[in-house]
């Protein structure tokens, strides 16, 4: 689920799906997702693998077939909203398997979507030496979660030092427990967005990194970076998470546009079955 990503395991469909059939997929999923408490188990994992697997392996064709159908927009919307539940759900019930393993790190290996969110970590900072950057020393991400995998691996992997944030105070006791049980130096910090301007971290790194879910709407976004905007060093990058296409399903899309105060740089899509893209930008002043 957005959760970026699905297990590792043979994708390839074994017959092309016509849009109906397509469609009719999705909204059977999207009501078999709907009738349960999205807790993980084998039935809702499963559930959660294959609508990541129809979001990440359609054709640009088949697509626009798709996305051209006229109650698709509001099935779209649904989806978005049960993935973000379901993820939430996922990254508690694996916060505490790990916090409770004799040996944390094999427990986290274990966890699904690691290799997939080590892979958009790469492709973040991949896009942000194509602008011209330097690897960041230090970031800040924004709607880290409960399993705070993006921050966890942006230090383990790239020795960043980093500031994890989110505004759910159980979220924060589960990350701040993790970090504890794997003796990894993340920060954890609880606060939403819009107060996470003013926080030291944030002012002072080389990149903040947006979550996909934090600022769920355009409006949202808006005020969330012309905040930032103001607070960030002016040499600073921003990563904001994404989607594209079908994989809007998953995530809400971002637009240049909603990155107020932001000059942007590049906007990147992945092409395998990583499911954020990024918009990479810089502040205005």
């Amino acid at each position: 689920m957005p959760v970026t990503e699905t297990p590792t395991r043979d994708r390839a469909p074994s017959h092309k799906p016509s849009p109906p059939d397509l469609l009719a997929d999705l909204r059977a999923l999207e009501s078999q997702l709907s009738a349960t408490d999205l807790r993980p188990c084998p039935e809702v994992d499963a559930a959660f693998g294959h609508l990541v697997d129809l979001c990440t392996v359609v054709d640009d064709h088949l697509t626009e077939q798709l996305l051209a159908s006229p109650s698709v927009d509001t099935l779209l919307d649904s989806l978005r909203i049960v993935s973000a539940r379901g993820e939430g759900e996922l990254e508690r019930a694996w916060a505490r398997r790990v916090i409770a393993a004799d040996n944390p790190w094999a427990e986290l290996a274990r966890f699904p979507y690691l290799d997939n969110y080590r892979r958009l970590v790469r492709f973040e900072l991949a896009g942000l030496d194509a602008v011209g950057a330097e690897h960041p020393r230090s970031a800040v991400v924004l709607g880290a979660g409960p399993l705070p995998l993006t921050a966890l691996v942006m230090a383990q992997d790239h020795g960043v030092q980093v500031t994890a944030v989110d505004n759910d105070p159980q979220a924060c006791d589960l990350a701040s427990a993790l970090h504890e049980a794997l003796g990894t130096q993340v920060q954890t910090v609880c606060a939403d967005a819009g107060s996470a301007v003013d926080l030291p971290a944030t002012t002072s790194c080389d990149a903040v990194l947006l979550a996909a879910l934090v600022g769920t709407d355009s409006h949202a976004k808006r005020c969330i970076t012309g905040a930032l905007s103001t607070a960030m060093r002016p040499d600073a990058l921003l990563i904001t998470r994404s989607a594209h296409r079908l994989r809007t399903a998953l995530y809400p899309s971002v637009s240049p546009d909603d990155l107020c105060g932001f000059t942007p740089l590049v906007e990147m899509h992945p092409c395998d079955d990583v499911v954020n893209s990024a918009l990479i930008a810089r502040p205005e002043r």
